[in-house]
């Protein structure tokens, strides 16, 4: 057995997840993953590609959820407490990959998480999230903000909660960053410290495992990154767009956005707005113009270190 801590959550598991933080044995798990063959109900197919390989999902009378990648595995969220996986291949890096992404994103659904497909930072005391659409530099903006001395938060998969005055938090998720080849020349990362990922041969991960802290941290500025060049720099995201724009950066099958779960959706994208800004932001060009508005935002004590 192992144990872990990765958003917010003690974890107890079959398999081995070297993302994740190292857990305390002596905690109670708030979720369990089992390594088990199941059977799966019939599949849709939804909007999510992991490796080239589109995701099948489903849901059965029990509220259970099912995703599935061919010739990858099968993963079982029941509860908000426990997850099966069914692997199909034999290479463990890459079901590590699969489980603490989208399928882990189902528990963290069930659990009534605000879920993001974001790269969230800390700057001073406040979370800073960045979303967009593939390719718009989510991980790299992450990237430069840690360079400058900012701690990583989350890549990828950002997980939102509430507290009981309505205020928003970020959970922090584990501690690791995805990042390119010419990112980390561009950013001047020391590529001996980095370790590269399964996904890709041209990626690296950042992992700040020594230093990585799970407490949730207020979120106070969330940007939509974009490329277009025939934007102004930086605007205001406004109430009608709010919704629409959250919804597009849905992590899950956007089969799990009916009914209550949509107006849960759209009440917690409002919710959001009590706590931070939202802000639609051309990111700048090149590493350096980067860097230059990176340093202009994080307070100045922090980058005096």
């Amino acid at each position: 057995m192992h144990h872990y801590k990765a958003f917010g959550l003690n974890i107890l598991s079959e398999i081995k997840l070297p993302e994740f933080s190292d857990g305390d044995v002596d905690t109670k798990h708030d979720l369990y993953i089992q390594s088990a063959s199941f059977d799966l109900p019939t599949l849709e197919k939804t909007q999510l590609y992991r490796r080239g390989v589109r995701a099948g999902f489903a849901k059965d009378a029990d509220e259970n959820l099912y995703l599935h990648w061919n010739n990858v595995g099968s993963f079982k969220a029941m509860n908000g407490n426990h997850l099966i996986v069914n692997a199909l291949v034999e290479d463990a890096n890459l079901i590590s990959l699969f489980t603490v992404s989208e399928a882990l994103g189902l528990i963290l659904f069930q659990r009534g998480l605000f879920l993001l497909h974001a790269s969230s930072v800390q700057v001073g005391n406040e979370g800073w999230c960045f979303m967009g659409t593939p390719g718009a530099g989510k991980s790299t903006t992450a990237a430069a903000f840690i360079k400058a001395g900012c701690k990583l938060l989350s890549d990828d998969l950002t997980a939102i909660g509430f507290g009981n005055d309505g205020s928003a938090y970020i959970v922090p998720a584990y501690p690791q960053l995805k990042i390119w080849d010419k990112t980390a020349d561009g950013l001047h990362y020391e590529k001996s410290e980095l370790q590269p990922v399964s996904e890709g041969v041209n990626k690296f991960s950042y992992q700040p495992k020594s230093d990585f802290l799970h407490e949730p941290v207020p979120l106070k500025e969330v940007f939509f990154l974009h490329k277009a060049r025939n934007r102004k720099p930086l605007v205001p995201l406004s109430a009608a767009e709010i919704p629409t724009e959250m919804l597009k950066n849905f992590p899950l099958p956007s089969q799990l956005l009916t009914d209550v779960a949509l107006k849960r959706h759209f009440s917690q994208s409002f919710q959001c707005t009590r706590s931070a800004r939202l802000w639609k932001k051309k990111r700048p060009d090149g590493f350096e113009n980067l860097g230059k508005w990176v340093n202009e935002c994080i307070p100045e004590q922090l980058i005096a270190g």
